[in-house]
């Protein structure tokens, strides 16, 4: 018990509990709606953070067990091609976040999150599910604005064209 409380991750994990606890605290005194949304932040982040402390302390073995089966690696050198690969993947994910921001700016959150949601699937997705990534899309963009706008009162993005 006294080496799994010395290791890093765990005093880690100690103190963002105390930092989401006292979150949770301080969104106490907001009106009802405007603390829904930190506090379930909050709640949620703790429960988790318990959850793994609770599976640290459950565990038998140590890291030094885990991190003994891991082999030697290899300095590898990326050839060219590979890095234009990545920048291109780069530049597109940017794009991607650029336009669709600017679109939400005109738009609004909805245009916003769906359009980066279908340029994502569009670019980085396989060709053959596009209009499954496109159904998903549109699915989680619903999902965001009901959760937040709706039942929790968050308002979003309107846009400067409604």
């Amino acid at each position: 018990m006294e080496a799994k409380l010395l290791r890093t991750e765990v005093w880690f994990k100690l103190v963002l509990l105390v930092f989401f606890g006292f979150l949770y605290w301080l969104a106490i005194p907001y009106p009802e709606k405007s603390r829904q949304f930190p506090q379930l932040v909050a709640l949620f982040s703790v429960i988790l953070i318990v959850l793994s402390l609770v599976l640290d302390f459950a565990r038998r073995g140590g890291v030094s067990g885990e991190v003994a089966d891991v082999g030697d690696t290899e300095l590898t050198i990326v050839d060219e091609s590979v890095k234009r690969e990545r920048t291109k993947r780069f530049c597109k994910a940017w794009a991607i976040i650029l336009v669709s921001t600017a679109v939400g700016f005109w738009g609004g959150f909805l245009f916003s999150t769906f359009l980066f949601f279908v340029g994502s699937a569009f670019f980085f997705g396989k060709k053959e599910n596009f209009w499954r990534n496109t159904l998903v899309a549109v699915g989680v963009t619903a999902i965001i604005y009901l959760v937040f706008q709706k039942i929790m009162g968050v308002p979003l993005l309107a846009g400067a064209f409604w």
